[in-house]
């Protein structure tokens, strides 16, 4: 997107998920078995952004080394504040580092159910220096109230006024998205801490320069460890309640062409089959869930930036085919680590239940190894073995234990429709 670049606010270090994020940032803090950064960089690629600068303190190295210079053709830069400059002083310092007609900001502890070409390109047509991304709560308390006043009967428009935490009832809170032309921060001194929530908008405001957009998704912010808990939940609204059954897909041999401790996204190729099996099997309302054994980045033949990347490549193949995944779960230890995830273990199938409510009992497991049908046998899912990567030489050890053996991800997903279609005897559906 010509003239815009992002600018994540990310200096937050998550004091009350210390048990979540140790000692690493707050935007570092998984979510559907990834970092929350990952989450807000996907956003940025489907919106077309070129360029996104992570803002954050001491911690700015720690960041570079583990997400990397570039994602999903993104490139991505490092802001580094030594002394803590708060929001506004941040983004200006970001702003003289990395100049932009346009900044799209955001809170890298918070999303929004919101199209953002939408609010591009509502302030496009507008005058204001800055403007809000507004969002409608049933309690403003936690958050603060936002106050607007409508221009020609829009819903959107001018921002006259803040309200301080504490009041309770419905309203609009900010949301934590923000676009800015550079003139909105001339008034924060280089150098000098400031920030943009109540230094810098409310003087906007004064003047009748800040707009608001009014959105009516819903909103999440991980700071506390009970919105935490819940992110999962929120970020893949359940179509059909707890309980729900999924898919738990292997990654290499199963939905993409088996590389030798692949860790290059170039090498991403997806399998003839693939994405229209995943996509038949979205339509029967099942989750999409990858769990994938990386042990190369346990043996240190590369790191988890390298696995996000080829991650990124991957969701990036699927969109274009009209499939998401629900969440990507990797172990990466080495098979002498002993931990609980690694398959056939069951550790990522506990995690994907924890997250989103599924139901491991009405779910499928498909794979091309044995660790996977075994996976699959010891949660009570149905199995799968497709004979794509190694699941051709798989047949004579575990064949006979798979519930199915089939040739492509289309044929597992027409076998599960029939499945599913099918009336057991006590007239549920029978998966196994």
């Amino acid at each position: 997107m010509k003239g815009v670049t992002a600018y994540i606010l990310a200096g937050g270090f998550g004091t009350r998920l210390r048990q979540v994020v140790s000692d690493r940032p707050k935007v570092m803090a998984e979510v559907l078995g990834r970092p929350f950064l990952y989450h807000i960089l996907d956003r940025l690629a489907r919106l077309g952004i070129a360029k996104a600068v992570v803002c954050t303190g001491y911690m700015a190295e720690q960041l570079e080394a583990a997400v990397g210079a570039t994602y999903r053709g993104m490139e991505l830069c490092y802001s580094r504040e030594d002394t803590p400059l708060g929001t506004g002083g941040a983004l200006r310092l970001a702003l003289e580092r990395y100049p932009a007609d346009l900044a799209l900001a955001l809170n890298g502890d918070s999303l929004v159910e919101a199209d953002l070409a939408d609010f591009l390109d509502w302030f496009g047509r507008n005058d204001f220096q800055a403007s809000l991304l507004l969002v409608g709560v049933d309690d403003c308390a936690r958050f603060g109230r936002v106050e607007t006043g409508g221009r020609d009967g829009d819903a959107q428009g001018r921002v006259l006024a803040f309200r301080e935490k504490g009041a309770p009832g419905p309203g609009l809170i900010n949301a934590g998205v923000y676009l800015l032309r550079p003139q909105a921060l001339s008034r924060v001194e280089p150098g000098h801490s400031a920030s943009i929530e109540t230094d810098v908008f409310p003087h906007l405001a004064q003047h009748g320069s800040l707009g608001g957009f009014t959105v009516q998704g819903g909103f999440l912010d991980i700071g506390t460890p009970e919105s935490y808990t819940a992110a999962g939940r929120f970020l893949r609204k359940a179509t059909h309640g707890a309980g729900q059954g999924a898919v738990f897909l292997d990654r290499d041999g199963t939905v993409i062409a088996e590389r030798h401790y692949l860790h290059d996204p170039d090498g991403v190729e997806l399998l003839p089959g693939a994405a229209e099996g995943m996509r038949v099997m979205q339509e029967l309302g099942l989750r999409l869930v990858l769990v994938t054994n990386q042990s190369g980045v346990g043996r240190g033949y590369f790191g988890r930036d390298a696995v996000e990347r080829v991650h990124g490549r991957l969701l990036e193949l699927l969109e274009n085919e009209g499939v998401e995944l629900d969440a990507i779960y990797l172990c990466p230890h080495t098979p002498d680590d002993a931990c609980s995830c690694r398959k056939p273990r069951p550790g990522l199938i506990e995690r994907a239940v924890a997250d989103l409510g599924v139901d491991p009992a009405r779910s499928f497991v498909i794979g091309d190894k044995a660790c996977d049908v075994d996976l699959g046998l010891v949660v009570n899912a149905s199995t799968f073995l497709v004979t794509t990567g190694h699941g051709a030489g798989q047949v004579a050890e575990c064949g006979n234990r798979a519930h199915h053996v089939v040739g492509t991800l289309i044929e597992a997903a027409l076998q599960i429709e029939s499945i599913l279609a099918a009336p057991s005897a006590s007239g549920g559906v029978e998966i196994s």
